[in-house]
């Protein structure tokens, strides 16, 4: 049988070959590498997909974090989030009352992301667009098990309750009168966040890419094909031919963006009676790089859906012409068609690494409440491999 001090060995040396073939942002490396280090410390035992005792533990943080008496209540676990919880919670000290959320970022989660990314970021694009306010960023895993983010709480909805037909792909269909509404904010936002002058901005926690250069790209695609090798239950063919027409073809940047890596329908929350988005969330994808992998992404046709005319809509909102002629008009930046078809089939790359790679691999290690999810939701990276094949068929006729 082999011992600990053997395995871990092993599990390092492997960590420096990957590390040293793929090269991509130091601290997604490091997230990365502690993927691995932590699968060796439950092979034999299924690790908690639920934090106990989520208010005694607030209270634990809180006690060694705040001087004044304070009170939890109202402790509820939030929906959604994937294999990442949530809790809402209301803080109480003195007459100041605040509602709050405790975001975890969990090992079993589908793609890897990092609190301290997430509230770094949030801190600079809470200047320009409604988003949930940072409150805490909680580094040391005595409180909850995993690094947390500690926000304040948007109210709103996700999707509208009544009224709108469903959507076939997976995004959300929001009916006229709410598109007409939702839309306008949507790309003002969008335009505002990809403009926006991050410059002397604290965001230590991301490497910087240079203009005029392919660092940004290239630091992605070795941050996918290393999650691909850690987590692939066997190789692809496509997946062979899709990483190498990225490389051949990547494309410079002309202008680095903060990119929100996940901008689309469902990760806003909006009030259903006047139509004003409260706040876009879910950033824990974000990273700095080109406006045309933002941009693509929220184009794919899986968040789409159509309109009473049969006219496909982006993110279920606006038709593709105007998304695209209204966001160049607020950013003042121009949407590049070549560009934005190699992010096309980049973002269908990591979507298919995340689906039947990363996916699987924690259903198969039972890792997550979401096991039966994530094995059903592979069948859709069959579906986007298809899509992919169409699209570098495209490039090369």
């Amino acid at each position: 049988m082999t011992n600990i001090s053997s395995l871990d060995s092993v599990i390092e040396a492997r960590i420096k070959e990957l590390s040293n073939r793929y090269r991509c942002e130091s601290y997604l490396d490091e997230l990365l590498s502690d993927k691995l280090r932590k699968r060796v410390t439950f092979k034999d035992k299924r690790p908690s997909v639920s934090i106990d005792d989520p208010e005694g533990r607030l209270k634990e943080f809180f006690s060694d974090h705040i001087e004044e008496s304070f009170t939890i209540s109202d402790v509820q676990r939030l929906k959604g989030g994937g294999a990442n919880e949530g809790y809402r919670f209301i803080l109480t000290r003195g007459s100041k009352i605040e509602k709050l959320v405790l975001r975890l970022k969990t090992l079993g989660a589908i793609c890897a992301t990092a609190a301290p990314r997430e509230f770094q970021m949030l801190n600079v694009v809470k200047e320009i667009m409604p988003t949930p306010q940072p409150r805490w960023l909680v580094t040391d895993p005595k409180y909850f098990g995993e690094m947390a983010c500690i926000t304040s709480f948007v109210p709103g909805v996700a999707s509208p309750s009544r009224n709108v037909p469903k959507a076939t792909g997976l995004g959300v269909a929001y009916g006229e009168e709410l598109r007409q509404k939702l839309a306008p904010q949507f790309i003002e936002y969008y335009a505002k966040l990809h403009s926006y002058n991050w410059s002397g901005q604290n965001l230590s926690y991301f490497d910087i890419p240079q203009p005029n250069t392919t660092d940004a790209i290239d630091w992605r695609l070795a941050f996918w094909e290393r999650s691909w090798e850690q987590d692939k239950i066997e190789s692809h063919p496509t997946m062979i031919l899709m990483k190498q027409w990225l490389w051949e073809n990547r494309p410079v940047v002309d202008h680095v963006s903060l990119l929100h890596g996940d901008f689309r329908n469902g990760n806003f929350l909006f009030d259903e009676e006047s139509g004003k988005i409260n706040g876009i969330i879910d950033w824990e994808l974000s990273y700095l790089g080109d406006r045309h992998s933002d941009l693509a992404y929220t184009m794919l046709p899986g968040w789409g859906s159509f309109d009473e005319k049969g006219n496909f809509l982006v993110a279920g909102l606006v038709d593709t012409e105007t998304f695209i002629a209204e966001y160049e008009r607020i950013s003042g930046l121009k949407i590049d068609h070549s560009r934005l078809h190699y992010y096309f089939v980049y973002n269908y790359y990591w979507s298919i690494v995340s689906l039947i790679g990363t996916g699987i691999k924690n259903a198969d290690l039972k890792i997550t409440q979401l096991d039966v999810m994530y094995n059903f939701i592979a069948g859709l990276g069959g579906r986007f491999i298809d899509d992919v094949n169409k699209l570098i068929l495209e490039d090369i006729l």
